[in-house]
């Protein structure tokens, strides 16, 4: 069953208004057009790199020894504010913040 069922996607998409995009197998009767197969699995790529860089740099969050629930989202909250900012100042302004040097824009 998993996400790609429409029993699983139907009551979602009523209780929330979203709807769900997964790829389709290869034995699915409805497929999806090639170009709206290529942008979920650019969109996939994208995601899965912003939570590997979040997770492999620093501290791992599923190391955290926090104390409370509060403590743990202040953590994850300046992972992604510390990663956020990382990828401005390479992007806008060409700066490593690694290495604090500059690199061709």
């Amino acid at each position: 069953m998993g996400f790609i069922s429409a029993d699983w996607q139907l009551p979602i998409a009523r209780r929330t208004g979203n709807r769900i995009w997964t790829l389709t197998r290869d034995n699915q009767h409805l497929q999806h057009s090639h170009p709206l197969k290529r942008f979920i699995s650019r969109v996939r790529q994208r995601v899965e790199g912003v939570f590997h860089e979040i997770q492999n740099t620093g501290r791992n969050p599923e190391r955290l020894l926090n104390k409370t629930v509060d403590g743990f989202c202040v953590h994850i909250a300046a992972k992604i504010a510390s990663h956020t900012l990382r990828l401005l100042l390479r992007r806008r302004f060409g700066i490593n913040v690694l290495t604090f040097q500059s690199q061709p824009l």
